[in-house]
């Protein structure tokens, strides 16, 4: 379970980065650059929460289980914030 939690928290980690280039970094239409950077916070706020402390807890191995559980939150929690966007600016806006 120790390998498991490292590897998925190197993937949510390399996850971020995909998504940091193209949210912190990018050069975006102004129209949309205010959203853009306040998603690419999200998702570092979401990694520095979820994927570090699992890769911590999997590195020291303590709590095996809240380790894989909070490395798996990270895929899960940007698919919520995918879908909720979606849902509001789809329905709402």
């Amino acid at each position: 379970m120790r390998i498991v939690t490292i590897i998925l928290s190197l993937l949510d980690a390399i996850g971020w980065v995909f998504i940091a280039r193209n949210t912190l970094f990018s050069e975006s239409d102004p129209a949309t650059m205010g959203l853009d950077k306040a998603a690419g916070w999200i998702v570092t706020i979401l990694l520095l929460l979820t994927a570090v402390p699992a890769f911590v807890l999997a590195l020291k191995n303590l709590r095996p289980k809240t380790a894989l559980a909070l490395a798996l939150v990270f895929p899960v929690g940007i698919g919520a914030l995918v879908t909720a966007a979606t849902l509001y600016f789809t329905y709402l806006m």
